[in-house]
C-alpha cells in the first residue's frame, strides 16, 4: 500500500537539463508525491491525487493547483491518477478505469523474441502498448500514440535495473518522455532505499504567502 525512495531526479525541456535529488512517496489509491531538493531542502514538489495535481515551487513562492485536462501532456496522453499511478507502480492500466484486471479482455497480446506487447487498442483516440518479458512478466515500457497516421507525438515511460520489494519486483530506474510535439520533454528517476513506511503525511500543505498561478503561466514561463 506504500512505497518510498530516495530518487535523483533529472530533467529535461525546460531549455536546459536539471538533476536534483528527491523523495518519492506513494500511497496505493491516495497519492503519488515526488519531493525534490537541493543542497538539504526541499525546492519543489510535485502532487498527484484523484482529485487534481498540485506543483509547487518553493524558491519563488508559487504553486499552481489544477485537474488533469489543464496539464497538456496528460490531457494528450488521456491519463488520469489511476493511469499515472499505475505508470508509477509499474502496472497495466485502461484509460478511466480504476483498475485493469476487470477489463484485460480489451487487449489483444503479440509476443516475439522473448517480449509479449500488449495492446489497448479499442480507445477512440490513442493506442497503448505495454512491452513485457514473457518470462519475467514485467512491464519494461508504456507507450501512448495517437491512432490516426498523421499523428506524430509519443508518450513514453521505460522501467528498467528491476529489485525485490515487498514480495515483488520493483523498476529502480524510470524514464519518462513526451516527443514529437514540438515541446520534447523527459524526466529519470532513479530511485534507492526502497520501504514501506507510512509514517508520512499524505498531503502537501501551501503557505498562504504562496502565489497561485496557472498551468499556461508556469510551463509557459520554462518554455514547455
Amino acid at each position: 500500500q506504500h512505497l518510498t525512495a530516495g530518487v535523483k531526479v533529472s530533467i529535461k525541456g525546460f531549455g536546459k537539463d536539471l538533476s536534483v535529488n528527491g523523495t518519492l512517496r506513494m500511497k496505493r489509491n491516495d497519492v503519488v508525491r515526488l519531493s525534490l531538493r537541493f543542497l538539504g531542502m526541499e525546492i519543489g514538489v510535485m502532487e498527484f491525487t484523484p482529485q487534481d495535481v498540485l506543483l509547487v515551487d518553493r524558491y519563488h513562492k508559487q504553486y499552481v493547483r489544477a485537474a488533469y485536462s489543464e496539464v497538456s501532456f496528460l490531457r494528450q496522453a488521456d491519463l488520469d491518477f489511476y493511469a499515472l499511478q499505475s505508470l508509477f507502480w509499474n502496472e497495466l492500466f485502461v484509460p478511466g478505469e480504476r483498475q485493469a484486471k476487470n477489463n484485460t479482455r480489451r487487449f489483444s497480446i503479440v509476443s516475439d523474441n522473448g517480449c509479449s506487447m500488449l495492446t489497448l487498442d479499442d480507445t477512440p483516440q490513442l493506442n497503448y502498448t505495454f512491452v513485457t518479458h514473457t518470462d519475467k512478466a514485467l512491464i519494461e515500457q508504456v507507450k501512448v500514440t495517437g491512432r490516426k497516421a498523421g499523428d506524430k507525438g509519443e508518450f513514453c515511460w521505460t522501467y528498467a535495473d528491476f529489485a525485490p520489494f515487498a514480495g515483488r519486483k520493483f523498476p529502480r530506474n524510470m524514464e519518462m518522455s513526451v516527443t514529437g510535439t514540438g515541446r520534447n520533454m523527459g524526466l529519470t528517476l532513479r530511485l534507492s532505499s526502497l520501504n514501506t513506511d507510512s509514517n508520512w503525511n499524505t498531503r502537501t500543505s501551501v503557505s498562504a504567502k504562496y502565489t497561485k498561478r496557472t498551468v499556461d503561466e508556469v510551463l509557459g514561463g520554462l518554455k514547455l
